[in-house]
């Protein structure tokens, strides 16, 4: 059973926002590399100004401690972000769903890995 989760985020900044959210993100990233269950951490941008957020955590409770190590500077990124699409795959339990009002949730269905 796959236990790590993945969590994938779209969303746009506002030109005004744009400065302060290179800084926020540039503090997610340091305090980032540190977290030893955080697998992986990108940002992707398309050329409409689109971003395209992916996360990937050993496990739930990595996921959490990640939660816990940027909560200050999360705060922060929802207030300069333009949410538009959370997905979130992986095995995530009904509390850490229902705590981060995820809706979009995709559990294992099948696997292959090399």
């Amino acid at each position: 059973m796959m236990e790590e989760v993945i969590f994938i985020f779209s969303f746009t900044v506002t030109p005004e926002n744009q400065a302060r959210y290179d800084e926020v993100r540039e503090q997610q990233f340091k305090i980032t590399e540190g977290e030893e269950g955080t697998l992986l951490y990108e940002v992707f941008k398309d050329e409409n100004g689109v971003y395209c957020q992916h996360e990937r955590y050993a496990n739930e409770a990595a996921a959490l401690v990640h939660v816990q190590n940027t909560h200050k500077q999360l705060e922060e990124w929802f207030q300069l972000v333009e949410l538009k699409q959370i997905i979130s795959l992986g095995n995530l339990s009904d509390d850490y769903k229902k705590q981060f009002q995820l809706k979009e949730v995709f559990e294992p269905y099948a696997h292959v890995e090399k």
